[in-house]
């Protein structure tokens, strides 16, 4: 029951789309809504009262599993109307127990109910599947998830979270679109996973481009949490483990995403990020939310060079990834340091040897001098910058 290559699966919606005239398609590793890009800022856990203040702050898409299990559609359908009421997109998910005894009744019909409301984007049908791990047998159920998702709608793509660096090349032929929860907050430590620091966001990125030939599309699913805010726990949490993530540490996280190519940035979770402290009355004043609203403000701004489908180039040196990247006006630098350390970098916008580079987010300028930008990078600071393509740039071989 494995799906086709990537590729071919990638055609395949396109064709469905225009067969169907329905909205959404999987391409060269975009997504397309309504034939146009489509960059996901999302937020998980975010249940009915809350979406009207998630789409007040400029996220485009949400997920729950706050009715994922009930036996009526009606909490599942309050849900959707709501998310299309405010203008946002939707994850629907199966119900994950029964899916992870291949059993897809409830599926199906949850699938024949909800495929052609208005806010569906794609079907959610797992978080974290394990690939003969612990008795959970994703590798049994997830192609048999996907092919139930595509035979009973075939204009809707299929996503899943996968949680470790080998799940995309596992995974790759059970999801249209690969997302990837990485979280760093605190350091993780060494012997738990590969990577320093901020640094795995951009390994899930580019494993997901090399297994699906760059077909996939790649979100990256960041931690707005802390690991004391937990239903139950099994264990005790060491004391540096209870903090949420920085204002810096959320800026840091969705701009190593965007410069290592990916296609949308969501954030796991608006219920567990507040646990106790979570003040619905309150919202506007909550600290970690006006930093992570800020953010998702950047990235509206940001918005014709996140969706834009011109080459973009991506580079790691001197600690630093870095996106070169046309908006079909302007050329847009945007990088971050994914150490907890400053260091030093050599910032290049290929072609160009002279140039004055805007910040939009701050009142600076950089020089581009004989083709490199000097700069210094302060512990996970993220930088954006404008090349406006005007007299004032100076490009190799140019007169």
């Amino acid at each position: 029951m494995m799906r086709k290559a990537a590729p071919v699966t990638a055609l395949l919606l396109i064709m469905a789309t225009m067969a169907t005239g329905e909205p959404v398609a999987v391409r060269d590793g975009y997504l397309l809504v309504d034939g146009e890009p489509f960059f996901a800022i999302g937020m998980y856990s975010v249940g009915t009262r809350d979406l009207p203040a998630v789409a007040e702050a400029g996220f485009n898409l949400v997920h729950t599993y706050g009715w994922e299990g009930q036996s009526t559609f009606d909490g599942g359908r309050e849900w959707l109307d709501t998310c299309h009421d405010h203008g946002m997109k939707a994850l629907v998910g199966l119900y994950r127990p029964p899916v992870k005894e291949s059993r897809f009744e409830g599926a199906i019909r949850r699938i024949e109910q909800f495929r052609d409301h208005p806010a569906l984007l794609a079907w959610h049908t797992m978080d974290e599947p394990g690939w003969e791990k612990e008795g959970d047998r994703g590798d049994l159920y997830m192609p048999a998830a996907y092919e139930v998702c595509r035979e009973h709608d075939p204009d809707h793509p299929v996503t899943a979270v996968f949680c470790h660096f080998a799940d995309p090349k596992l995974f790759i032929d059970t999801v249209d679109i690969v997302q990837a929860d990485y979280y760093p907050i605190p350091p993780i430590p060494a012997n738990w996973f590969s990577g320093t620091g901020l640094r795995g966001i951009k390994q899930y990125a580019d494993i997901t481009r090399d297994v699906s030939g760059g077909e996939a599309p790649f979100w990256y699913v960041a931690q707005f949490f802390d690991y004391s805010v937990s239903k139950e726990q099994s264990h005790e949490i060491p004391e540096e483990w209870q903090r949420g993530p920085t204002p810096t540490e959320i800026r840091a996280m969705t701009y190593m995403a965007v410069a290592s190519g990916a296609r949308g940035v969501l954030y796991w979770s608006l219920s567990r990020a507040m646990g106790t402290d979570w003040h619905r009355d309150s919202l506007s004043r909550v600290e970690r939310w006006n930093a992570l609203v800020q953010v998702v403000a950047e990235l509206h701004e940001l918005m014709p060079v996140l969706t834009s489908t011109e080459r973009e180039i991506i580079r790691q040196r001197d600690r630093v990834v870095s996106m070169v990247k046309s908006d079909g006006e302007d050329t847009w630098l945007i990088a971050c340091n994914y150490e907890r350390t400053p260091t030093e970098a050599s910032l290049v916008i290929p072609g160009v040897r002279t140039a004055t580079l805007e910040m939009p987010f701050r009142e600076e300028t950089a020089q581009i001098e004989d083709g490199v930008a000097l700069t210094h990078f302060e512990p996970l600071e993220a930088r954006v910058y404008r090349l406006r393509d005007d007299g004032a740039v100076e490009r190799y071989g140019a007169g």
